[in-house]
């Protein structure tokens, strides 16, 4: 059996944030072993930093849309897919043709949780901050139509660099169909294109758009 392999940012001040103005993680140290007998931490962070998951309320009102909190155990713990979309340029959208070779390659099914491998790891630059790229409109509504649980990708963002909201098209084909996203996701190099079991764990904040999760994966045995 494959071990699990962890594709989670670690959280820290450095953490790369989206452009312009999203605030990076702040941590404060309110007790301490020396002065108080123990160590604890008071934490200032935007719910879509690191790696995260949009839930649909991330872009619709809770009235309409599910929250956070409302993610499921069996969502959590599921089955999915890694694509390897390496070879697409920086700063430039992934059609639906590249999508769907990919995807037919990799055995894509309905209730997957996708990962696209854009070979684009987390890190304070250029490229990951202002150039990574992303998947076209029309690749998502092919995800959508493939009933596809979860897109996630280890890029900052599923929409285009510097997007305004208005242009966040990929998030409004994505979440209003109950396709969550996780955006920010790490060490991808280490698992190879197919199939893989997926542990996925979003905090439960009640009634909010959005959480870091902590992101594992387990190729599945061929």
């Amino acid at each position: 059996m494959s071990d699990w392999i962890d594709l989670t940012q670690p959280l820290d001040e450095t953490c790369p944030t989206r452009p312009p103005g999203r605030p990076a993680p702040e941590f404060e140290q309110f007790a301490s072993v020396d002065e108080d007998g123990f160590n604890a931490t008071r934490l200032h962070l935007d719910t879509h930093c690191g790696t995260h998951m949009d839930a649909p309320t991330h872009f619709l009102s809770p009235e309409e849309a599910r929250t956070i909190d409302d993610v499921g155990v069996d969502e959590m713990l599921t089955e999915g897919v890694v694509l390897n979309v390496r070879d697409q340029p920086p700063a430039t959208a992934l059609s639906v043709e590249r999508l769907r070779e990919e995807a037919d390659r990799r055995d894509l099914q309905s209730g997957d949780f996708v990962l696209l491998d854009f070979g684009n790891p987390p890190a304070p630059t250029d490229r990951y901050v202002h150039e990574y790229a992303y998947p076209s409109v029309e690749a998502a509504e092919y995800l959508v139509d493939r009933g596809v649980a979860c897109v996630a990708t280890d890029a900052l963002g599923v929409d285009a660099p510097g997007a305004t909201i208005e242009e966040h098209a990929v998030h409004r084909t994505l979440l209003p169909a109950d396709v969550r996203i996780v955006e920010g996701v790490a060490n991808l190099a280490a698992v190879p294109a197919g199939r893989v079991d997926v542990v996925c764990t979003p905090i439960p904040y009640a009634g909010r758009d959005g959480s870091q999760v902590r992101l594992l994966v387990r190729p599945r045995e061929e």
